[in-house]
Parts: structure tokens; C-alpha cells; sequence
């Protein structure tokens, strides 16, 4: 388990944003407002799926045409 990259990961806009999207739905909830929570919930997806095609595309491209060879280290 390569913890650096796990830290990298959950440091990423797109992880931010899932955190602070279940944040504020989860104290909406708490505060049983719940017209509110679903307006959160539809205002974060969208963005929330964009990051997510930006970083499954720039990852095909960074591997190009041929298959990536993942090195692990022993």
C-alpha cells in the first residue's frame, strides 16, 4: 500500500469536493431541511463527474495508445 499516493488522492479537488458535499448534505439532514440537501446534492454532481471524466481522460493520455506498466516496488 503506497500511502503517499492515498494522501495525494484524498488532497484532490475532486475528493475535497465529495467531502464537502457530504458534509453539508449530512448537517442539512441533521437539520431535517431537506429541499436544501437535495439542491446540494444536484449543484455538487455534476461537478463531481466532471472531475471525475478529467481524470479518467488525462489518464488514458498519459498512457497513450499502448498499455501503461505500473512499477511496484519490492
Amino acid at each position: 500500500m503506497d500511502l503517499k499516493y492515498i494522501a495525494l488522492q484524498l488532497c484532490t479537488c475532486t475528493w475535497i469536493e465529495i467531502m464537502t458535499c457530504i458534509g453539508i448534505t449530512s448537517y442539512l439532514l441533521y437539520l431535517h431541511n431537506f429541499r436544501l440537501a437535495v439542491i446540494t446534492l444536484i449543484v455538487f454532481a455534476p461537478l463531481i463527474a466532471f472531475h471525475f471524466a478529467i481524470t479518467k481522460l488525462s489518464k488514458i493520455e498519459d498512457c497513450g495508445m499502448v498499455r501503461c506498466r505500473r512499477i511496484v516496488p519490492y
